[in-house]
């Protein structure tokens, strides 16, 4: 069951990124393309989810994951849903909605512990350095909440610190989630050895 919900994630983000591609054609641009938090996320979480159907991946690894993708689908909810971010319908659905769905199902189904969660938290810092730098020398931001050119950088600096702080927030709930769900199975695992 487990494996086939991994494989299922690979292959959802698989297709949508070639539907994308497809879709797209001449419109497509890789340098944009990937410097999308969505797309990396989805991308991070695909692999992790390979892997794991043929070998076990570290805790922390699926956890960064878990997280990343829980914080793409409820972002995408409050924030841009509604909002033409240029990705095709079926794209979008697979990867703001379903895709976010099954990884946290994943993760309550084959919940594990994790320890140091704050380390997860490197990864969507550096992402926002890379696209408030790089935004103003190409001319080109992946999301409007992200735009200082439409109302300034103190509404970026707002909306950031607000998606920094559900981070935080879903970062801890995820590690406290998977060790307390482990912790529970290990006991009931063993309560059932004993017997």
């Amino acid at each position: 069951m487990i494996k086939l919900l991994r494989m299922a994630v690979f292959l959802l983000v698989l297709s949508a990124e070639v539907y994308l591609v497809v879709v797209l054609g001449d419109r497509f641009q890789p340098a944009n393309h990937f410097s999308y938090f969505t797309v990396l996320s989805n991308l991070f979480a695909a692999v992790v989810a390979l892997l794991g159907a043929f070998r076990a991946v570290s805790p922390q690894i699926r956890g960064a994951a878990v997280l990343y993708m829980a914080t793409t689908g409820l972002v995408y909810s409050f924030l841009l849903q509604g909002i033409d971010v240029q990705t095709p319908a079926y794209a979008n659905w697979v990867l703001h909605i379903i895709v976010p769905i099954l990884v946290a199902v994943e993760w309550l189904l084959a919940p594990e512990k994790t320890r140091r969660w704050w380390i997860w938290l490197s990864f969507p810092l550096a992402y926002l350095v890379y696209t408030l730098v790089r935004g103003p020398i190409v001319g080109w931001y992946p999301y409007p909440f992200m735009d200082p050119r439409r109302n300034g950088y103190a509404d970026v600096l707002l909306t950031c610190v607000f998606v920094a702080a559900v981070f935080i927030v879903l970062a801890f709930a995820v590690s406290w989630v998977g060790t307390k769900l482990a912790q529970k199975r290990s006991v009931s695992l063993s309560h059932d050895q004993g017997q």
